[in-house]
């Protein structure tokens, strides 16, 4: 009798009409106080309106007139839930499933109270039964989601989050673990548009404003970042990350003394946190108060209760204090303790599959077939080549050539690449460019062509330093064929250690934390490299760190003829360029060329086996 009308209001209470559905179950109840139905939905009702009392009396109306509904019973396990009853949940939920063994809302459910008591693997295989069940369950994707982050696993966990916002668009823990995850891999203009849903959905709390404007200040929006790490501490005062941002952003531009002036204050009252005491030591360093910076930082080296990215964060920066006083012993023990407490997640099998992929795809013979864009533009230079291979000081000598603008590490190639992968036809890339028409390519390739063209009123050239774009030179000779490419390359022990000095942070490359790793990743760097360079049409310029350093002026001219430049002696004055450079070399750029960082791995040779041995096994040492 009530069927269609109890029909309506179950659509009305899934599309948030809730005054509607309301309306009518009342209306049910007062014709029929005992329609389990209708007071199931007002149940529901209830908990939406954040009546849980009311929400209650309605579900165990029901239940005493029915027990053999599992819906009744993954009803009340919520209520169970959220007052923290998880026993009584999760006998609730296991009732539901009982009487519907596929009943992925409980599936989910159950997992959510197994993870609140500790038992993190049976909550996970709960999560992925409900998915097994229901593939676009909102909640069950968005709890794996997390559960992947927290283990690594961070395209993995981000594929999962976004599935789950397409369902619950509305969710705010949701949308700020896939910003996290985000900004970790690099997505940056994601994570900014996410942490802002956040905000407008009414999030706006410290931890919020302050990763927004890490984000920010990672992709060169200084001024709003330092706005919104002060609206952080509008909201808190005393919040350490937005103070600590706040610190890295005077570091940024020079400014020690007024970083350490910023700290100053709160690590007298003993209220600083580990962050804001590293952020305090490395203003220390840059002003040539290395013995005091290291008394300072070495007794929290012991603290009990610090997270592992304060720990890496206190251990790296004691290794680099201690690698200036020339204690390299004393300095390695540290950069080993900072590398442990990071959780690269790095397989040796899937980077060589990774790499004979995009062999296979961009063969010599594919790529006769392969389409191509008709862009005919020179402007855009990409500097690839290993981390911490000299792509800064390239990119700044080449910026301060007055026809060339350098925007530092860009994302977009990357990006496009990804995009290319969600076609239609699921694909993945880089199989997916294999049938793909031009104008295809084109369009999702456009942002990053209109990210490079933003000053090309003012230049001639612009010149990307994204080192990882090595592995995008394919995708390069289809979508922009005109392009200059400049290969660093350098000395590879005295690359592998510095990867491994280098605290990257949260978004380091996963390979960087081991030695063997860094040597395994160096081998298929220069496999595909080595591949490029024989088959592609793209012209490549190879410049040597140790050559540059040591003869600049020739180098540097080499690479601007190489541009189809005329020479600007402003490249030998690299150093006083005042633009921003936001990756690790930012201070080294800022000093004139220098020659101590070449052959420091001599220092550290006994330390540097794995490293050493995997090189050699490789053909890359003669030694």
């Amino acid at each position: 009798m009530f069927q269609m009308d109890l029909q309506r209001a179950e659509r009305g209470l899934r599309d948030r009409r809730i005054g509607e559905a309301e309306t009518i179950c009342q209306s049910v109840l007062a014709d029929r106080p005992d329609h389990v139905w209708a007071l199931r939905l007002m149940a529901e009702i209830r908990i939406k309106q954040q009546q849980p009392e009311l929400a209650w009396e309605y579900i165990s109306r029901a239940l005493d007139l029915d027990l053999s509904d599992p819906l009744l019973f993954n009803i009340r396990g919520r209520l169970y839930n959220n007052r923290s009853q998880l026993d009584e949940a999760e006998q609730d939920f296991r009732r539901a499933l009982e009487l519907d063994p596929q009943f992925a809302d409980a599936h989910n459910n159950l997992g959510h109270v197994l993870r609140r008591k500790g038992y993190k693997e049976a909550a996970e295989q709960c999560f992925r039964t409900a998915l097994s069940h229901q593939p676009d369950h909102g909640h069950a994707n968005l709890n794996l989601g997390a559960m992947l982050y927290e283990q690594g696993h961070i395209e993995l966990a981000i594929r999962h989050l976004e599935r789950g916002l397409d369902e619950e668009m509305i969710n705010r823990p949701g949308r700020y673990n896939l910003a996290i995850a985000q900004h970790q891999v690099g997505r940056l203009d994601e994570a900014v548009h996410n942490y802002r849903q956040v905000i407008a959905e009414g999030g706006g709390d410290a931890d919020t404003y302050s990763n927004l404007s890490s984000v920010l200040m990672s992709m060169g929006e200084l001024e709003t970042a330092a706005a919104g790490f002060e609206t952080a501490l509008e909201v808190e005062p005393d919040h350490a990350p937005s103070l600590t941002g706040l610190a890295g952003l005077l570091e940024l531009n020079g400014e020690f003394k007024r970083g350490l002036a910023l700290l100053l204050p709160y690590i007298k009252a003993g209220t600083a946190s580990p962050s804001m005491h590293v952020a305090y030591a490395r203003m220390l360093r840059r002003l040539d108060h290395g013995r005091e910076a290291l008394l300072h930082l070495a007794p929290l080296s012991d603290v009990e209760g610090l997270s592992d990215q304060e720990r890496s964060a206190i251990h790296f920066t004691l290794a680099d204090l201690l690698d200036d006083m020339e204690e390299y012993d004393r300095a390695f023990a540290h950069y080993r303790r900072g590398n442990h407490f990071h959780t690269g997640h790095y397989s040796r099998a899937g980077r060589e599959r990774e790499v004979e992929r995009l062999m296979n795809v961009f063969s010599s013979e594919n790529l006769e077939r392969l389409a191509r864009c008709r862009r005919k533009t020179e402007y855009p230079v990409l500097i690839v080549g290993m981390p911490r291979s000299g792509t800064s000081l390239v990119e700044q000598i080449l910026a301060s050539h007055e026809e060339i603008q350098g925007a530092g590490e860009l994302l977009e190639l990357g990006l496009a690449a990804m995009r290319l992968g969600r076609n239609k036809h699921k694909i993945p890339y880089p199989e997916c460019v294999a049938n793909m028409k031009s104008d295809y390519i084109s369009e999702c390739t456009s942002a990053y062509v209109h990210r490079l063209m933003r000053d090309v009123d003012k230049h001639e050239r612009v010149t990307d330093k994204m080192w990882q774009n090595f592995e995008q030179l394919g995708l390069v000779q289809m979508a922009i064929p005109q392009a200059r490419i400049i290969h660093c390359r350098r000395n590879p022990r005295d690359t592998g250690l510095s990867c491994y000095r280098q605290s990257f942070g949260t978004a380091g490359p996963p390979f960087s934390y081991d030695l063997g790793d860094i040597a395994h990743y160096y081998g298929q760097y220069r496999r595909l490299m080595d591949h490029w360079t024989e088959n592609l049409e793209l012209r490549i310029l190879e410049v040597d760190y140790e050559e540059l350093v040591n003869d600049i002026e020739n180098v540097s001219r080499r690479m601007v003829e190489f541009l189809g430049l005329e020479w600007d002696p402003a490249c030998l004055r690299f150093h006083e360029n005042p633009r921003l450079v936001r990756t690790a070399s930012h201070v080294q750029v800022k000093q004139p060329v220098y020659t101590s960082s070449i052959g420091r791995a001599d220092h550290y040779r006994q330390h540097l086996g794995p490293l050493i041995d995997g090189l050699r096994q490789d053909g890359f040492l003669d030694e």
